[in-house]
């Protein structure tokens, strides 16, 4: 499972439902979730990020596999932005999680929600 920039700030700041949470703490323990490098740059570079909360996230995202940009996702990337248009950050992780056969862990449904073999979870609507 990939996770948008979005699911780790939800659950970082205990913003999900409690069924989400207990799921998505259960797939932690099974196996090491993922993220693109993508979301390693959208979550460190806000400009009012706190000193403790760069080591929350990179304490957290050190259970993780940070997923890096790939020829082959690169590649997929190109496709995607030409076939839907969403924005490069968000066609750089969709095509992360085609590349690597992995659900995407995300609540923005809307850029992503048209791309053709995505496989979309909610983290709000987890069960």
């Amino acid at each position: 499972m990939i996770w948008d920039t979005n699911s780790v700030i939800f659950f970082l700041q205990d913003l999900l439902p409690l069924t989400s949470k207990s799921f998505l703490l259960t797939e932690l323990n099974k196996k090491r979730p993922s993220y693109s490098i993508i979301t390693e740059i959208e979550l460190l570079s806000w400009k009012k990020l706190s000193e403790t909360e760069t080591k929350t996230i990179s304490r957290f995202l050190f259970n993780f596999s940070r997923i890096e940009l790939s020829g082959q996702i690169k590649d997929e990337t190109i496709r995607i932005r030409k076939a839907y248009g969403i924005k490069v950050p968000d066609a750089i992780i969709a095509a992360s999680a085609l590349i690597l056969n992995q659900p995407l862990l995300t609540h923005n449904l809307k850029d992503f929600k048209n791309v053709e073999g995505l496989k979309i979870l909610d983290p709000l609507n987890l069960e």
